[in-house]
């Protein structure tokens, strides 16, 4: 009765972290606004994902370019000195794929603009953010950050001084870190299965090295990666350091070391036979499903055996994880085209906000383990570990056939 009573916890709580994990992941989008003169010219982008939300009680049939498009168009507007800018023309442009993109257009009778009126998606997403960068006759003026609560933005007085500075990607770079659930819950993974504060330490500086490694790499333009499989990967570390909690404590993993290889090839063989994925992105599920599988079997035996050998392993492991989670944090700063003449003040300012978010949430879970050790259930790691599997499986299926 016991055992059956701690099973049925865990499959709740697997369906509560569903439920959790997609009315809680970052929403954002991000535009550029081009002024000159008593004209301004806009290019809107949002991940594609995000659109989805307009299908909700709607027309399933209009292709999401053209529905995101006609909800732009009804939710932004421009005004001058409290009058109403006319909208002269609005385009669909071509951008990287699981994106989409409009271009919007707007001349003012009178004056030049100086008010933006945003508020696409916040009726639909109330967490939803929104970042603009506003450009006077080619230079840089200006950024603002538009809210369900704060979706106008006055520009009449601003000058050069109130550009995008180091201070701003640390900003950019710590909020991102901490409205993303995905990397949060990953790092909670790590904390599991780390055991101690030293290993935890040499995991999380595994992980920093990695993402630093592959952010520089992605957008420096070394690497370019697929953004969907990018982010369906980063639901699989997280399903992949939740499954190592467990299996650490189990006798005989090889079946689960074998499901583990299982799940990435079945994964992606659906998708490629539902178009979802070509056939070069089936070798990347491929690829990560002999790494699960040769990693929990090389974790458990040095566990047992060689724990020096283990917590080294346990450092490359997640500089491989680091690596993903990178290709991640890149997507999203080069995408907000918040990147501008020079790479090295947003790349340092973006990686170094990354890394504050990170100690910060890292101390915090540390702090509480150790004031709370004598007052939590036994249990409770478990039914942790549990979510945590319940959203990366979530995350990896679910984003893979986004």
């Amino acid at each position: 009765m016991k055992r059956m009573s701690v099973t049925g916890c865990v499959f709740a709580i697997l369906v509560l972290a569903s439920q959790f994990a997609d009315a809680h992941t970052r929403s954002e989008s991000y535009s550029h606004w081009h002024l000159s003169g008593n004209r301004i010219t806009a290019a809107v982008t949002v991940p594609l994902r995000e659109v989805m939300i307009l299908y909700d009680g709607g027309d399933a049939t209009t292709p999401a370019r053209e529905l995101y498009q006609q909800h732009l168009l009804e939710t932004t507007g421009v005004t001058s000195a409290g009058k109403a800018c006319g909208r002269t023309g609005s385009n669909l442009l071509q951008v990287a794929s699981g994106f989409i993109r409009v271009e919007l257009e707007f001349e003012c009778a009178e004056s030049a603009p100086d008010t933006i009126h945003y508020r696409a998606l916040f009726d639909q997403a109330p967490a939803h953010v929104h970042y603009a960068k506003l450009h006077v006759d080619g230079l840089m003026a200006g950024e603002a950050l538009l809210t369900d609560s704060a979706d106008t933005w006055e520009f009449g007085n601003l000058s050069s001084a109130d550009s995008w500075s180091f201070a701003s990607f640390v900003r950019i770079g710590t909020e991102h870190i901490s409205g993303g659930i995905d990397h949060v819950a990953f790092l909670l993974g790590l904390l599991l299965i780390a055991g101690s504060a030293g290993r935890a330490v040499i995991a999380v500086t595994g992980f920093t090295l990695g993402h630093s490694i592959s952010l520089a790499a992605a957008v420096l333009g070394y690497v370019h990666a697929d953004s969907q499989l990018v982010e369906a990967f980063i639901g699989f570390t997280v399903l992949l350091v939740a499954v190592e909690y467990f299996l650490l404590q189990h006798p005989d993993i090889r079946r689960f070391a074998i499901a583990s290889a299982l799940l990435p090839w079945a994964t992606g063989s659906a998708a490629l036979a539902l178009g979802y994925i070509d056939g070069r992105a089936l070798f990347a599920y491929i690829g990560f499903g002999i790494f699960a599988s040769c990693y929990i079997l090389a974790a458990r035996k040095l566990q047992l055996h060689e724990q020096q050998r283990a917590t080294k392993l346990l450092f490359v492991a997640t500089c491989c994880f680091g690596l993903v989670h990178g290709f991640g944090f890149a997507g999203f700063l080069m995408e907000t085209g918040l990147l501008g003449t020079s790479l090295l003040v947003p790349l340092l300012g973006f990686n170094l906000g990354v890394e504050l978010g990170q100690l910060i949430l890292v101390v915090v879970a540390l702090l509480g383990a150790m004031l709370l050790r004598n007052h939590v259930p036994r249990i409770l790691p478990q039914l942790v570990a549990a979510c945590l599997c319940g959203v990366g499986v979530y995350w990896f299926v679910g984003r893979t056939l986004a």
